[in-house]
């Protein structure tokens, strides 16, 4: 946060932020001079559907994705050799690592196939350890590779619902993401991003919003977008978000934009630029967006003003501090329209009656750019906003615990983005298989950096044989349990990591897991293989799974989105005549079905 000048006279230069973002700029042109080292990951046409620092649930898209069909061949960008496959039943499914001799790292993910060489060897780990799950490091010795190898085929495994190739660059010393569009990969883009929405936040002097409207620009002939009226506000501090897409040329695919500006008349006073991402520092993204409008409609307002000032400054090329580069920019304001609150975060604070002519820009990493212009004007109410019904005041930036004997609640110095007024309530509730009452813990539109720890007390006392079986969760309207696991404490309560606000209890889970088919004949002698589904009455804890034909261990390829075990004789053909499958699943909590059915071949 940066303290504000009294006067606009050279308001860029020997400003210590403009000297960051230079030096951020500079190592990040830096990348884009290695260029003719790297081939694109697929031939033809690269065809976006997602690009870096795209906004996705509590996390920034840390790569490209291209869309392209099952098995199309996918090649090594660079020299190196792969250092790392990974398999899984979510996230990357099937990913494959490469390490480049100038420190870079490439990444591909959700690959349907692997190069003959990397699948021996994959299958063989497998086997020897009974497990689909695999995590296998290399060194540069045991598999090296050329520029232009093929080294997988495009799938939609894992977290994937359509087929396409995620394609990451990374730095290997952290293993920190890096827009790959840096790295110079023919993408043609004269497209500029689109603004949809304009979210205005008025704000009380800690920050906090009491109130916002959203408005829709009119669009200019130019491609550029203002509101015509002046604004009126009633809070002299503000906050603006937009809610703004970008589009290459060759797909007509909503993507996220790369950067955006925001200039008070003619001074730059916030920017972002997503240049590269630490994975340990994604979750910032919360504090960067509208998250209560996401958690409520699905949508996205990128915020034009750091919830988290601190997180968010530009880091020095091996500064690791700051999520992202050059982002929180902040510039002086002309001290007759602006008055200095003492820090600053990125937010407006306005002097009554004076006017304030404001632009906000998107940006695409080719250049392109759109502009939304507005006036803004401050208008002083007797009215005072009304004080929020609380029960606690947890500070940001110190640890809190909020303890009545039946509910506790550990929050780390960083889970909380800004001051919170925290809402606690407690509703006995009765129903089968609820063992506490329901502890309303905050809002669940409240962004949580992290996790914190709840400790619940059930009501009454637990059978030793049914201790094991209870977890602490929650369920949703429809009845349906969510997990977040737990264990009993020493004073009697199970506690669990929670990494979101609502509304939790503990609950009794003592129904087995269920299978059924979704392919699997009884007669097979035609069929490359079968495959079943697994499925549990509560979401959110691992499913551990076994399967065995005629006593020997059968490879199941585990999709997690879809629950689905799938086999195939390639990996294994007991050979011709009857043979026995059998399948074992125990739940989070322990429960367990056991599954057989007899085949021929």
């Amino acid at each position: 946060m940066i303290p504000l000048p009294a006067s606009l006279s050279s308001p860029v230069k020997n400003n210590p932020l403009r000297t960051l973002f230079c030096l951020c700029f500079f190592t990040f042109s830096f990348l884009s001079a290695q260029e003719l080292q790297y081939d694109a990951p697929l031939g033809g046409p690269l065809l976006v559907t997602g690009t870096f620092g795209e906004l996705r649930g509590n996390h920034f898209h840390a790569g490209l994705d291209f869309r392209a069909s099952v098995n199309t061949p996918v090649y090594a960008v660079a020299d190196g050799y792969v250092s790392r496959i990974l398999v899984s039943p979510g996230g990357y499914g099937q990913a494959i690592y490469v390490d480049h001799p100038d420190g870079h790292r490439s990444v591909y993910g959700h690959l349907e196939t692997l190069a003959p060489e990397l699948l021996d060897t994959v299958r063989a780990r497998q086997f020897a350890e009974e497990e689909f799950r695999q995590d296998l490091r290399f060194g540069p010795a045991v598999f090296p590779v050329t520029r232009g190898q093929q080294i997988g085929g495009v799938g939609n495994r894992g977290h994937s619902f359509g087929p396409h190739l995620h394609f990451e660059m990374r730095e290997q010393a952290g293993d920190v993401a890096l827009n790959p569009l840096a790295f110079g990969f023919s993408i043609p883009d004269t497209r500029a991003p689109a603004i949809r929405k304009l979210r205005v936040y008025e704000l009380d002097d800690r920050g906090l919003e009491t109130g916002s409207r959203t408005i829709t620009p009119q669009t200019l002939r130019s491609g550029n977008y203002q509101v015509d009226d002046t604004l009126v506000v009633t809070s002299r501090r503000i906050g603006l978000a937009l809610k703004s897409y970008d589009r290459q040329n060759a797909m007509p695919n909503w993507n996220g934009i790369f950067g955006g500006n925001l200039y008070a008349d003619s001074t730059l006073i916030f920017e972002f630029r997503f240049a590269r991402i630490p994975f340990e520092e994604t979750e910032y993204l919360n504090a960067l967006t509208d998250y209560a409008d996401w958690m409520e409609n699905e949508s996205w307002f990128h915020r034009f003003w750091a919830l988290s000032p601190q997180q968010f400054r530009a880091p020095m090329p091996k500064d690791t501090a700051g999520p992202f580069a050059f982002l929180n920019q902040a510039r002086p304001q002309d001290a007759k329209q602006v008055e200095s609150p003492g820090s600053y975060d990125g937010s407006l604070v306005l002097q009554p009656e004076k006017p304030i002519n404001l632009r906000l820009q998107t940006v695409d990493f080719a250049g392109n750019t759109s502009e939304l212009g507005l006036v803004v004007v401050y208008r002083p109410t007797s009215t005072a906003p009304a004080a929020e019904p609380h029960q606690y005041f947890l500070p940001a930036g110190e640890a809190s615990v909020i303890d009545n004997n039946d509910m506790r609640l550990e929050l780390s110095a960083d889970a909380l983005y800004r001051d919170c007024f925290f809402r606690y309530a407690r509703l006995p509730d009765r129903s089968a298989n609820h063992l506490s009452d329901v502890h309303q813990v905050h809002d669940y539109r409240t962004p949580l950096h992290g996790s914190g720890r709840l400790h619940l007390r059930p009501v009454g006392r637990i059978a030793d044989d049914l201790r094991d079986h209870v977890f602490l969760g929650s369920c949703d309207d429809a009845g349906h349990l969510s997990s977040n696991g737990g264990d009993w404490t020493e004073d009697g309560r199970m506690a669990a990591n929670i990494s979101t606000f609502g509304d939790y209890g503990l609950f009794l889970d003592t129904v087995p897991p269920t299978v059924e088919v979704n392919y699997f004949s009884t007669d097979l002698r035609r069929a490359t293989g079968f495959s079943i589904v697994m499925d549990d009455n509560v979401s959110g804890g691992r499913m551990n799974f076994r399967g065995t034909i005629d006593g020997k261990w059968a490879l199941l390829e585990h999709d997690g989105k879809s629950g689905k075990l799938i086999y195939s004789f390639a990996n294994g053909d007991p050979g011709p005549g009857e043979h026995l499958f059998e399948l074992e699943v125990t739940d989070a909590r322990g429960n367990g079905t056991q599954w057989q059915r007899r085949f021929r071949r």
